[in-house]
């Protein structure tokens, strides 16, 4: 996924692809990107329990002094720290960074990708129709 998100930032893929790779059953191969200073900026998840406990803790990661506090750490210590690490010229990033660039996906089989896709999608809905019926 970060490999695919670089390709589209160096304009080597199309944006369309991010949408397209999330699905699930689509694959995008490209080199994987160093395992150096990837980091998880966040994460949402809805509780399957609607406990009292569940729902303070809901309340609590929503507000919007925790989630304030939450950026400006990340902000003002965090990324400083990482971008460090983030430097394209060091050797792993650059070597990374030249491979991702030879790659790339041939016109016709990014065409025949999408066009999967959109199968995929039409006949996900249609499922979706017949069985709420």
């Amino acid at each position: 996924m970060v490999g695919t998100a670089v390709a589209v930032k160096h304009a080597l893929l199309p944006k369309d692809i991010i949408k397209i790779s999330l699905s699930r059953y689509s694959r995008i191969v490209l080199p994987l990107a160093p395992c150096e200073v990837l980091v998880l900026s966040s994460n949402e998840f809805s509780p399957s329990n609607t406990s009292a406990l569940n729902l303070e803790l809901s309340r609590f990661t929503r507000s919007t002094g925790v989630q304030r506090r939450v950026n400006d750490f990340y902000s003002n210590v965090l990324l400083p720290e990482v971008a460090k690490f983030l430097d394209p010229s060091k050797p792993v990033w650059r070597v990374w960074l030249d491979y991702l660039d030879q790659c790339s996906i041939p016109d016709v089989e990014m065409n025949e990708l999408r066009r999967a896709w959109t199968q995929w999608q039409e006949n996900s809905n249609s499922r979706q129709q017949k069985t709420s019926y």
